[in-house]
């Protein structure tokens, strides 16, 4: 890590959109047991005590993040290292050992709004089902991803294989389309809302 960078852990569950983690931690044993405690806690309220509760939990590494398994079954609980207030080290192109290690990629949408900000995220599959990836909306939970023809749709409704389905480059790709069809999309809505504000005023 170059100077003034650290890093830090970030649990996420992929499907539960209403999971409200996503806190980051300086410490990975504090970050497992808060995502492994949030995942027991769904289970028995889903089970609600009437069947035996999740089977021996197991974090697994995966390059730059661990996965909860329940009794060797993979599930959507996930820690992910993430550096931070770091900066390369260079101006090139990243060795393509390191690109070999990332797990996510940010694409900014740009002029998002007066004050706003937003990004498009390429993330990797997280079960190492493949070197597949997907365009997504980043989210914490109730993840989406880019659906071609489709637009965003939830990674729950579709399943994992039609979402993870690009290459990197593929993927990478996409995401500055639509990043840019967001951007598209905001300007427009910013001017609707402009206009119609401007016909309230004439009328008033």
């Amino acid at each position: 890590m170059s100077s003034g960078e650290r890093v830090v852990f970030e649990p996420a569950w992929e499907d539960n959109r209403s999971w409200s983690g996503g806190e980051l931690y300086e410490d990975l044993d504090v970050a497992q047991r808060f995502a492994a405690q949030a995942y027991v806690d769904e289970q028995d309220e889903v089970l609600g005590g009437g069947e035996d509760g999740p089977g021996e939990l197991v974090w697994v590494a995966a390059g730059g993040s661990w996965d909860l398994t329940d009794g060797g079954r993979p599930t959507p609980v996930s820690v992910v290292a993430r550096p931070v207030r770091g900066r390369p080290a260079s101006a090139g192109s990243a060795p393509e050992e390191l690109l070999g290690l990332a797990h996510e990629f940010r694409v900014p949408i740009p002029e998002a709004g007066v004050g706003g900000y937003g990004e498009v995220v390429v993330r990797r599959r997280p079960d190492g089902a493949g070197e597949r990836w997907a365009v997504t909306d980043g989210a914490f939970s109730g993840l989406r991803a880019w659906v071609e023809g489709e637009g965003w749709r939830y990674v729950s409704d579709i399943g994992r294989a039609a979402a993870y389905r690009h290459s990197r480059e593929s993927a990478l790709e996409l995401a500055h389309q639509v990043a840019e069809i967001e951007a598209a999309c905001c300007q427009a809505e910013i001017a609707a809302v402009r206009s119609e504000d401007r016909g309230q005023d004439d009328g008033s």
